[in-house]
């Protein structure tokens, strides 16, 4: 399981909360770290089970990334709450 204490980790997945597929590029300019740096956490998430991957329509070289559908995620008068379960992070 990823540490979900490591800032990156957390950004990511609140960027991810509402639901919109977005691309490595568009995440790594999002929380202001590289490409590659980037693309390790989001490995990290995947293969713990928190995001998942699809096809980008508009470009099929690129995939987009989505928080996992098993995460449920609550709108709320102060942002998003994610229940991982052992954990509830609001952003």
């Amino acid at each position: 399981m990823p540490h979900l204490g490591d800032p990156t980790r957390r950004r990511l997945l609140q960027i991810l909360a509402p639901g919109q597929g977005l691309t490595t590029t568009a995440l790594a300019g999002s929380v202001s770290k590289r490409l590659d740096a980037t693309l390790k956490h989001l490995v990290n998430l995947r293969g713990a089970g928190l995001v998942v991957t699809a096809e980008n329509p508009q470009d099929g070289r690129r995939l987009l990334y989505r928080l996992a559908p098993a995460i449920p995620v609550t709108k709320t008068a102060t942002g998003w709450e994610m229940d991982f379960g052992y954990c509830l992070v609001r952003c």
